[in-house]
């Protein structure tokens, strides 16, 4: 079965689902250990798991490409379902990156104030808008 007929298959869903789920109790326990032990008064936790996940996203990429190292199945798995369920940060990070490293100043700057402007707004306006 070659790599694209592998992301199709049902084994390949059941495997970012699973990758998904330790994603996110790896988080919740990074959260509990933060709180633990360094309290509660800064987010340390969303932090660290933002910037070990957008490491993660970066190195996962960087074997990925300079050396094809491991399927595009398994990339996907890991970027999608493992990263997907620890943070969501750091695809935004990587494509942030992307449109700079790519002669896109402009582009990736306005990404990257418009998100965090547009995502400040949408909690604001939920909190609001359902009794916050």
């Amino acid at each position: 079965m070659n790599s694209m007929n592998v992301m199709n298959s049902g084994l390949h869903w059941l495997l970012l689902a699973c990758a998904g789920a330790v994603g996110t109790l790896l988080r919740a326990g990074c959260n509990h250990l933060s709180v633990r032990y360094l309290g509660s008064g800064f987010p340390w936790a969303t932090l660290g798991v933002n910037v070990l996940g957008s490491f993660a996203f970066g190195a996962i990429i960087g074997l990925s490409r300079s050396r094809d190292a491991m399927p595009i199945a398994v990339e996907k798995i890991l970027l999608v379902g493992l990263l997907g369920g620890f943070t969501t940060f750091s695809s935004f990070a990587f494509q942030s990156f992307e449109m700079l490293e790519n002669g896109r100043p402009l582009t990736g700057i306005a990404y990257i104030l418009g998100t965090n402007i547009a995502t400040l707004l949408a909690i604001w306006g939920g909190l609001r808008l359902f009794g916050g």
